[in-house]
């Protein structure tokens, strides 16, 4: 089993050292890894649109927390049964994972679960190919806006709950059959959007 342990901490330092830029670029390709990503504080970043963190291969764990301020995630991972869990807590927050590309275009079985609390959130996950897709989003206020697409052969799910501020939320699975959502939001300038086929 590979394991893989990053931690990026910031920690306050004197003025006349640079501080504040946590950033973490890898690829891991392998089955069964365990991988714990954790930032604490000021300019986070994991990955980037040009340049995210890559993890191939199944059954992989994959652990991320963010904390706080400028957070940003763009995660591709390829291979089933994955199971990846985020936790994100303050501030610039914007995630984007994709899972299963052309490259191997499994995502069957995988879950991936977010839990953020607070401040400009925006969240996408592409569940890609293959099966038995899950996703589970936890939210809890502010600028909100939430996706989950599938791209269904068979069993899916959603599940997203969102607590207050600006949402606009999403969902779209596609057939063949099974699909499930479970959505609940309870306030402020709500849009919900969900498609299912099938």
């Amino acid at each position: 089993m590979n394991k893989i342990k990053i931690i990026a901490l910031f920690l306050f330092m004197v003025a006349s050292q640079a501080y504040g830029q946590n950033e973490v670029y890898m690829d891991q390709v392998g089955d069964s890894s365990t991988i714990t990503i954790t930032q604490t504080g000021q300019d986070n970043i994991i990955g980037t649109t040009l340049n995210p963190i890559f993890i191939g291969g199944g059954s992989n764990t994959v652990t991320i927390d963010q904390i706080g301020d400028t957070n940003t995630l763009q995660v591709l991972i390829n291979g089933a049964s994955t199971n990846m869990a985020l936790s994100v807590t303050g501030n610039d927050n914007t995630q984007t994972i994709i899972c299963g590309t052309i490259l191997n275009a499994s995502c069957s079985g995988s879950t991936i679960n977010q839990t953020i609390h607070g401040d400009n959130n925006i969240t996408t996950v592409n569940l890609g190919a293959g099966a038995n897709h899950t996703s589970i989003m936890n939210i809890t206020g502010d600028s909100n806006q939430v996706t989950h697409t599938s791209t269904s052969t068979g069993t899916t799910s959603a599940n997203i709950t969102i607590s207050g501020n600006s949402n606009t939320i999403g969902v779209t699975q596609s057939g063949t059959l099974t699909n499930s959502v479970v959505l609940t939001s309870t306030g402020n300038s709500s849009t919900v959007n969900i498609t299912q086929s099938n």
